[in-house]
């Protein structure tokens, strides 16, 4: 007699019902042992995300996104390049965050003014993003689509008093306006299985001369986690 595909050989009961990529790979009677609840996925909205620095003359590309960082400020993966199972991942939204200070700059004789304003502007004009999944793209997208979606406003003025700082502009910036809902929502959204190796890259034609020298810059997957339920 033959054993079913869904089967395990001396196991009559069917495969162990493990939620996730991994869900027909274990004899049933592990279940008792299982340290997930009921073996059930719960849902959570949840956000991964990552920083590299962009070097200011001399960055083209920043490959390798979404890897494992030593704080929770530049980054809260868990695995590098993948999730471990069986989590799981559906992305809704797609966010980019340059993270910067205001800054006071001397205002040139002739345009372009530099700063925070400019900065972002360079950024975002030249620089496109793509996300592989596996062995292909799922994204492809220019980075003035991927709005930030939080964080301060742009804000430019001018210091108009006497003495050292006469004449100089304070400025500000950010990837679109502070709003959760001004953010690039993916029309089709891209769901991410268990340990299924997935990472970015950006780039630029040409190196660019950022305002104040290297800049941190961010990228975010907004969406649903799916975990165990504990």
């Amino acid at each position: 007699m033959s054993t079913p595909q869904n089967m395990l050989p001396g196991d009559q009961q069917g495969p162990f019902p493990l939620p996730g990529f991994y869900g027909g790979m274990y004899p049933r009677e592990y279940e008792q042992y299982s340290a997930s609840y009921g073996n059930k996925l719960d849902r959570i909205g949840w956000k991964w995300w990552d920083t590299q620095t962009y070097v200011s003359g001399t960055t083209t590309q920043l490959p390798q996104w979404f890897n494992v960082r030593a704080t929770p400020d530049l980054g809260n993966m868990e695995v590098a390049f993948q999730l471990a199972a069986p989590k799981a991942f559906l992305i809704r939204a797609i966010r980019f965050f340059v993270k910067q200070r205001p800054r006071m700059v001397s205002p040139p004789v002739t345009a372009p003014i530099t700063g925070a304003i400019d900065n972002v502007a360079q950024l975002i004009n030249t620089g496109v993003w793509v996300l592989t999944i596996g062995n292909k793209q799922f994204a492809m997208e220019p980075l003035w689509v991927l709005t930030a979606g939080g964080g301060a406003y742009g804000v430019m003025a001018a210091a108009n008093t006497s003495g050292s700082n006469a004449a100089n502009f304070f400025d500000y910036a950010q990837n679109g306006i502070p709003d959760p809902r001004a953010v690039n929502t993916l029309p089709i959204p891209i769901f991410i299985p268990p340990q299924l190796n997935f990472s970015a890259v950006v780039s630029w034609p040409a190196a660019l001369t950022l305002s104040g020298g290297n800049t941190d810059i961010t990228f975010l997957l907004d969406g649903d986690l799916l975990r165990p339920v504990q």
